[in-house]
């Protein structure tokens, strides 16, 4: 996309920041990390008029000074991809389902190695499903009687390559369904606190 285009996107969607060349924060010494972070935070402003509030760091990695970089650059909440997790946590903020059918082994393997013990305990109690629909409700309940923060998200190329179409239209539905819920882009998360959200 050029500039105009993210300009014109930036009227009807948030846009964060997510680095200037894609790149992997942790394996950046500290004056390229700054450059990426600060020069990503640098751009959005100028294409889109104001300053960005969220960053989503590549490949979900990133490290204590990757962190450190971030929030002094201006960006005020940071969003992993890390899946499966109900909470709101600031200002480092995990998701809870990506839009697309991953198996019950990637769904371990992902919160095992992470470190994630409570949320692949929360996840065994869904009977460890792979099912992306079950996953939405599962995790829709406990947050219904617990409170948190329910985080869909995807790619755009994945959701058009396997056909996912019907499948966002079905979980959009059952979202509609429920009461008392706050829909908020990632930039206003940190207007919230875990008792606020549900």
């Amino acid at each position: 996309m050029n500039e105009s285009d993210v300009a014109l996107l930036h009227k009807k969607f948030e846009i964060g920041g997510h680095t200037l060349n894609h790149v992997n924060l942790k394996k950046l010494d500290n004056s390229n990390l700054v450059n990426e972070i600060n020069g990503s935070y640098s751009w959005l402003t100028e294409v889109t008029g104001i300053k960005p509030i969220a960053f989503c760091p590549p490949f979900g990695a990133y490290n204590a000074a990757s962190l450190k970089a971030i929030q002094l650059a201006g960006f005020k909440v940071i969003r992993t991809t890390q899946l499966l997790s109900p909470d709101l946590l600031l200002p480092v903020n995990y998701t809870t389902l990506q839009l697309f059918n991953h198996s019950s082994f990637t769904y371990a393997k992902h919160l095992l190695i992470r470190a994630r013990f409570i949320d692949f305990k929360l996840w065994l109690y869904s009977g460890a499903t792979s099912d992306f629909l079950k996953l939405a409700d599962y995790y829709l309940n406990h947050i219904d009687m617990n409170g948190g923060c329910f985080h869909l998200w995807g790619h755009s190329w994945e959701i058009d390559k396997f056909n996912l179409w019907n499948q966002l239209e079905t979980v959009f539905k059952h979202l509609s369904k429920r009461s008392g819920y706050s829909y908020v882009e990632n930039g206003q998360l940190s207007n919230y606190s875990q008792t606020q959200l549900s």
